[in-house]
């Protein structure tokens, strides 16, 4: 074999050495990051355990391998999968994020007594580049004269104008967020930026939020950002916000979150699909 192929294997043959044998490895530095705003904003215990897929996953079970270390862990999965809590299909080597039954709820499976999950997300699935696009409002009326007062043909004009008008502003443009594996977000495009002469266009786009930081909290998804606290005479102080999603839907390139009562759909950039698990 060449040493090129030799190479490109050993990521995989370290992967299947680990699940298949006992391990005695370090939790990863890369998982349940301690951001200080985050923590100190969030009142409740983070119940998720984190891992690694393994081999011989199923519809039924999961072969977990816990950043703890010992030996790779079965469990029951079947359920999440009927009742759609499986976000991102469990791929070998995958850092994944459980929500576990209750420890004395167990299933059986031949000889093996299997702990239930009640959720699932494949992290290395939520990385990446995801956007949507917002169409703007229109905030201007175009002034028009009383249609009593024109002729038909020049009524038909004139909406033509109208029209043609509000076509060329009416653009959409892409809401961008880049969900990196250090647990940080950048935010991209968003509303044009403004100048005192755009003040009076006759459209507006939604304001993008400047999201910094993304986790995982008890089968949720939070994002933090930054405002500044306007009940401060000081301009430079800042108060840390929180966003909490649920996650509707996880698929290769389509992502759906429910922020609140408002459906929030994502896709994800071409490019990005490459790049993701770098």
């Amino acid at each position: 074999m060449k040493p090129s192929s030799l190479l490109i294997l050993l990521p995989f043959l370290l992967v299947f050495i680990a699940c298949a044998k006992k391990s005695e490895l370090q939790e990863t530095t890369d998982e349940q990051p301690r951001f200080k705003n985050y923590e100190e904003s969030k009142t409740d215990k983070n119940n998720m355990v984190y891992g690694l897929a393994c081999d011989d996953c199923t519809d039924s079970i999961l072969v977990f391998l816990p950043d703890s270390g010992g030996d790779p862990v079965k469990y029951y999965i079947f359920d999440a999968w009927s009742e759609g809590k499986v976000f991102g299909r469990p791929e070998v080597g995958d850092r994944m994020a459980l929500l576990l039954g209750p420890k004395d709820s167990l299933v059986v499976i031949g000889k093996d007594s299997l702990r239930k999950v009640l959720l699932s997300v494949n992290m290395e699935k939520v990385k990446g580049t995801w956007y949507y696009e917002e169409m703007p409002e229109l905030q201007l009326n175009i002034p028009t004269r009383n249609a009593d007062e024109m002729g038909k043909e020049e009524r038909a004009k004139l909406q033509q104008i109208r029209d043609s008008f509000i076509n060329a502003e009416m653009v959409p443009r892409e809401y961008v967020y880049t969900l990196k594996r250090d647990f940080t977000v950048r935010p991209e495009g968003g509303p044009p930026r403004t100048s005192s002469l755009d003040r009076k266009k006759p459209v507006v786009y939604p304001p993008l939020k400047r999201y910094r930081e993304w986790h995982l909290h008890n089968g949720k998804i939070i994002f933090s950002y930054n405002v500044r606290d306007t009940l401060n005479t000081d301009s430079t102080v800042w108060v840390n916000k929180n966003d909490t999603a649920e996650f509707v839907l996880l698929r290769r390139d389509t992502m759906a979150l429910r922020f609140g009562d408002r459906v929030q759909g994502f896709k994800l950039k071409p490019d990005s699909l490459t790049e993701k698990r770098n």
